[in-house]
């Protein structure tokens, strides 16, 4: 924070992206609502904030309708009471600048989550101290990006949940054509949430998607459908999403439901040396974005493209995470992890493609994941 020149951080978090605030605090907002004022007016909860300034104790606030119903690392925790929003309680812009006043706080103040960072926070504290100045913070995203040892203990136990979250989809997946994709699905998704020694919403991730024989909207990933069956021939390819231990398992497989043909075997191999060989190129000191590059290049040697041009992001506490490799020419740096996943489109007919989840090390990728690769079934 001196180094950039900032007096304080305002760290900002809903129920959906709780990463920043979660890594200071281990508190994380698990649910979101309304709250009625009266016939006309409501209040919407949903997020936390964490003032962290140079020379006081850093401050927890929650939205009214929040509980601090988990262990939580700061000592100081505004609640608002109940669900009541009366008097500035919990999450306001009062008690944000009552805070900065009593820290003597003057100059620039870093928001984390700038983005997400709510307009009546924001628009309150340009009035109740006009002297400060807010702008957009990057420090915290930037630390969560090199992942702890602690950290990567638990992204290790992680990628063995995820081994075991295939091995159950294989297995429903053997049982026999006619089951449903949420069937499946959720098999894999049992398997998560009971290693899983933290109960929270698995939808704070991103729900796990599929796809089966045939498109389901306007992409070839859809949500888990309880009517669409598997039938024989389909190429299934899933990506499957969960938390543990707070921690991202992001991860995908691809099978066919018979005998592959030579085009899906020799578009599987192609998917295969892209990881090989984007898993081989990072390195510290990579810019992120060339790994997109060379994923692609050994697609188009084969005559594809690498689907939509993605082939991942980092990952943590939130899902998607910094760097993200289609954009950023951020250098890759030892005990990041990203997600990489390299998939080919052969129209609307086949997805293929795998993604593990990657420790970077000076000797190149390190897979966390490591249930087999194989088209057949």
């Amino acid at each position: 924070m001196e180094r950039r020149g900032y007096e304080a951080l305002l760290i900002y978090g809903d129920n959906k992206l709780v990463g920043n605030l979660r890594y200071l605090t281990d508190y994380f907002p698990d649910r979101a609502g309304w709250i009625s004022l009266g016939p006309t007016q409501t209040y919407m909860f949903e997020g936390a904030l964490l003032v962290l300034t140079l020379c006081d104790e850093p401050s927890l606030l929650l939205d009214p309708g929040l509980m601090a119903g988990k262990e939580i690392c700061t000592k100081r925790i505004l609640r608002g009471e109940g669900l009541s929003t009366q008097g500035g309680q919990g999450l306001s812009a009062r008690n944000i600048a009552d805070i900065l006043t009593k820290a003597q706080v003057h100059g620039r103040v870093g928001v984390e989550g700038w983005d997400r960072f709510p307009i009546p926070l924001y628009l309150g504290l340009r009035e109740l101290v006009p002297e400060i100045q807010l702008e957009r913070s990057t420090v915290v995203e930037e630390l969560r990006m090199i992942k702890s040892p602690m950290e990567i203990e638990i992204f290790r136990r992680a990628g063995k949940v995820g081994d075991l979250a295939h091995s159950a989809f294989v297995e429903n997946l053997k049982r026999g054509v006619g089951r449903s994709e949420l069937e499946i699905v959720r098999a894999a998704e049992q398997v998560m949430r009971s290693a899983d020694p933290i109960y929270e919403d698995s939808c704070m991730h991103s729900p796990a998607l599929i796809y089966s024989g045939q498109p389901v909207g306007d992409s070839l990933l859809n949500l888990p459908s309880h009517v669409k069956k598997i039938r024989n021939g389909d190429v299934v390819h899933w990506d499957i999403g969960m938390r543990h231990e707070g921690y991202t398992i992001d991860t995908s497989r691809t099978k066919v439901v018979g005998t592959p043909t030579e085009m899906q075997s020799s578009v599987y191999d192609t998917t295969l040396e892209m990881m090989r060989k984007v898993v081989s190129a990072a390195k510290p000191g990579i810019a992120a974005c060339e790994l997109v590059e060379i994923a692609d290049k050994v697609a188009k040697e084969s005559g594809h493209e690498l689907w939509l041009r993605f082939l991942g992001h980092g990952t943590g506490l939130d899902a998607h995470e910094r760097p993200d490799m289609g954009v950023e020419n951020t250098r890759l740096a030892s005990n990041m992890v990203l997600a990489i996943e390299p998939r080919i489109a052969l129209g609307v007919s086949s997805l293929i493609g795998v993604e593990d989840m990657v420790l970077i090390t000076e000797n190149g990728g390190e897979p966390l994941i490591s249930f087999e690769k194989s088209l057949e079934l």
